[in-house]
């Protein structure tokens, strides 16, 4: 009987220790400058451009993606310059936010939004991609 309990206590445990494990090698290579990884709602990705560098480069994916900018906010912190971009596409809300990352890198963060509780991780990408493609 301990021994059926200590096994399905392993069982259990194991598929989330890997989906960790997963999570924190994606982010790793993130914070490298260059990998993109899915957080819960989005995407994710440190790119080599000042923040102001990502900013334009998002207006120019914005504008490529048919993706409607509502919103502008930029915001000064300890670290710098912090801006949040968002927009609107056919029925989905997208926020884009960059945060200083270092000297001259940026963290970009996407959210595709459906609804209130689904979210377009496929179009956050596409954003995301196009954004690291026009900071270079």
């Amino acid at each position: 009987m301990r021994r059926s309990t200590i096994t399905r206590s392993w069982a259990a445990a194991s598929p989330a220790a890997l989906l960790l494990a997963g999570c924190m090698v994606a982010a790793a290579g993130a914070g490298a400058g260059g990998g993109i990884y899915f957080t819960q709602r989005g995407v994710e990705s440190v790119v080599p451009a000042t923040v102001e560098r990502a900013a334009a480069a998002t207006t120019q994916a914005f504008d490529e993606l048919k993706v409607r900018q509502t919103k502008s906010q930029v915001e000064q912190g300890e670290g710098g310059e912090r801006r949040e971009i968002e927009g609107t596409a056919g029925n989905r809300e997208v926020s884009v936010t960059l945060k200083p990352e270092g000297k001259n890198a940026t963290r970009v963060q996407v959210v595709a939004k459906r609804t209130a509780v689904t979210w377009d991780k496929d179009f956050a990408r596409s954003v995301l991609d196009k954004i690291v493609a026009y900071s270079r």
